[in-house]
């Protein structure tokens, strides 16, 4: 296929996207160079007609003028083409991607936020694309202010790459970490709520935390009278004396609390 190509004067931006596919068009299809300064890509696209090239330029501009000397002269073609370009002295490269934060920590089902900035701040193209390493642990998604959502799927970790750049060389990357959802403690009873001892004996209790796949199953022990027993970290019971007092578990997540009575008996 041959073109007949009108240059524009001095630098291009020549990095080039196509609109859509161009077919193939016969022998000589014109096609004419503009350079834009708004726009931060080269593009390819296709008219079909003058009236497909009114719908996007001016009567009165250049291009269009040409593009009617084209479809109205001798010979006219079946389709132009138009490429769009950057001028060099204008397009700004990026140089750097920054991140408000490189490291994230989260629980399973919950959704993060992460912003990344390019620089300079007078890039012409910030386009930012991220992926995930591991879309078990964490996805990630664009949102329409240029920051990202991260899902937290499941408990492990992850690291997020962030890319900008013509040929997505700019680079810069975030860790996730996530944790299982914490579960809450609802209560706690004990396997005894009632003992009888001798002083010099021991005995032993043990609290069920519910529900069982708790995050936090942990309890503290008390004696509510130190004189007559005492109770261990493990809920271990010491009988010192003969009298009544209770014991008490606590859980560290909720604070509730299981309690049981204990009457010691002297030493015969």
């Amino acid at each position: 296929m041959a073109y007949e190509v009108n240059s524009p004067l001095g630098p291009i931006h020549t990095s080039v996207t196509v609109a859509r596919a161009v077919q193939d068009l016969g022998d000589q299809v014109p096609m004419y160079v503009i350079e834009d300064s708004s726009a931060t890509t080269a593009s390819l696209k296709q008219y079909n007609s003058l009236d497909d090239v009114q719908n996007d330029y001016d009567v009165d501009s250049l291009l269009y003028k040409h593009a009617n000397a084209a479809f109205n002269g001798i010979n006219p073609p079946q389709s132009i083409l138009v490429l769009t370009v950057v001028p060099e002295d204008s397009y700004v490269s990026p140089v750097s991607i920054t991140l408000d934060s490189s490291i994230l920590t989260g629980t399973v089902g919950t959704t993060l936020k992460i912003t990344p900035t390019v620089l300079p701040a007078t890039t012409t193209d910030k386009t930012v694309s991220a992926v995930s390493g591991d879309t078990s642990v964490a996805t990630i998604s664009p949102n329409t202010d240029g920051s990202f959502s991260i899902e937290l799927k499941a408990a492990g970790h992850a690291t997020l790459t962030f890319k900008t750049g013509v040929n997505d060389e700019i680079i810069t990357t975030a860790s996730v970490s996530v944790a299982a959802p914490n579960i809450p403690v609802s209560g706690v009873t004990l396997n005894k709520t009632t003992l009888t001892g001798t002083a010099g004996g021991t005995d032993t209790l043990v609290a069920n935390v519910a529900p069982n796949n708790a995050t936090n199953k942990d309890v503290t022990w008390s004696s509510s009278d130190n004189s007559v027993l005492t109770v261990d970290d493990a809920g271990k019971v010491t009988y010192l004396k003969a009298g009544t007092a209770n014991v008490i578990a606590k859980t560290i997540d909720g604070s509730f609390t299981a309690t049981a009575t204990a009457t010691v008996n002297a030493e015969s």
